[in-house]
């Protein structure tokens, strides 16, 4: 079954269909809100109002085909709500490293791949709060322009041009980094 058949479903009170929904966005959704606030139990929390105010207002999705982007707005929305509250939160953990914890993290490569992430979340996270969240969308969701656009209530060209000012300061940010200095120089970062 298509997303938006389950989405129509959804409108209709089928719980089943809010779980899977739920399933299908839950791990995403709670990496975005804690890559905006840099807190995972903040996060939790975000995740949670996003889908509470989801089934609140699932009625008033007109077209069931732009459910990603309705969501991500509902969801980008609290957490701008939280994150400005919570201005100087500090990453409690980071998410990421459980995931990847194996017989290997003792070995130079894994370490190395570590201290990068970390590094380059620190840098993400010294951005301002939209230029923020755009980039976690664009690389973390992997949404298009387009889809950010809608997700934050902004024109195309706002996400852009925040795309090319949150590039461009992560690369003043990380050019002098030794672990960054290869991929920089060759212009792969960008």
């Amino acid at each position: 079954m298509e997303e938006a058949e389950w989405i129509q479903k959804m409108q209709q009170g089928d719980d089943t269909a809010f779980f899977i929904i739920y399933e299908k966005y839950k791990t995403a959704a709670l990496r975005t809100a804690y890559l905006i606030t840099g807190n995972r139990y903040t996060g939790e929390d975000i995740l949670q109002e996003t889908f509470i105010q989801c089934c609140l207002h699932i009625q008033e999705l007109k077209d069931p085909t732009t459910f990603k982007a309705w969501f991500y707005k509902i969801l980008t929305r609290t957490a701008w709500k939280v994150a400005k509250k919570e201005k100087n939160a500090v990453p409690v953990e980071n998410i990421f490293e459980k995931i990847e914890e194996s017989m290997e993290e003792d070995s130079e490569k894994t370490f190395l791949e570590k201290e990068e992430r970390q590094k380059l979340m620190t840098a993400i996270n010294r951005l301002e709060l939209k230029q923020r969240i755009t980039v976690i969308l664009y690389y973390y969701n992997e949404m298009s322009v387009a889809e950010i656009a809608k997700a934050t209530g902004s024109l195309e060209g706002t996400v852009k041009s925040r795309l090319f000012f949150a590039r461009k300061k992560l690369y003043q940010q990380l050019k002098t980094d030794a672990l960054f200095k290869g991929r920089v120089q060759n212009g792969s970062f960008r």
